[in-house]
């Protein structure tokens, strides 16, 4: 974390949960009514700073905007480097609880608006079909097992990281070296970090269709 704490860091969610205790503040609900008054007004623009920053580091790529990167360069807004597996990229995961938090904005504006359905149209772009991911036992892993991809027809997931330039899914070991399969990767990793997942499945679906109603789209 020392390596990138000076970021702009969505990784794991870090902002989205900062953002979401300025909002329960703004609100005083989800016990912070009891939070002085005064910081009321500092949790509102806060929260709206936070939507600032989204809005900006928001990746365009061939002139459409996408996601976001796990991480972003305080200064230049742009994608960058975390820990050595963790490359620049578009990012199937963060990026989720980055649109939920635009999705909580009021009287939202034609900015935030096309920032959330240009994410959504992404999602819907970088979905991967028919495959999964399974445990299976390996006395080599560090927790007694391997994590292999495997067919499942009808299936649908997403990977953690998507190539910026030519939108697929990578993966990296340690070493910092993009790899195509999750199998190239060393046992370690595979079995240690969250590569695939259903992370947008609801947000493109169900929440996106009661945002659009809720804001008359």
């Amino acid at each position: 974390m020392s390596l990138y704490r000076h970021q702009i860091t969505y990784n794991d969610d870090a902002i989205v949960k900062v953002m979401n205790v300025m909002w329960d503040i703004s609100k005083k609900q989800k016990d912070l009514e009891q939070v002085n008054a005064k910081y009321i007004p500092l949790a509102v623009a806060s929260f709206n700073k936070g939507i600032d920053i989204m809005l900006k580091t928001q990746i365009t790529v061939n002139g459409k905007k996408t996601v976001w990167c796990a991480q972003h360069d305080e200064i230049t807004l742009q994608p960058a480097l975390a820990r050595a597996y963790e490359l620049p990229s578009l990012s199937g995961s963060e990026s989720v609880g980055i649109t939920r938090t635009l999705m909580m904005v009021e009287n939202p504006s034609a900015e935030v608006k096309q920032a959330i359905k240009d994410a959504v149209d992404w999602f819907n772009s970088a979905k991967l079909f028919d495959i999964s991911t399974k445990q299976v036992p390996d006395v080599t892993g560090p927790n007694g097992y391997d994590v292999v991809v495997y067919s499942t027809p009808g299936t649908t997931t997403w990977a953690r990281f998507y190539d910026l330039t030519t939108g697929l899914p990578f993966f990296c070991g340690r070493d910092g070296i993009k790899k195509a399969t999750l199998a190239e990767i060393e046992i370690e990793r595979r079995a240690g970090y969250a590569w695939y997942g259903n992370w947008p499945a609801g947000l493109i679906t169900t929440e996106y269709s009661a945002w659009k109603t809720k804001n008359g789209l």
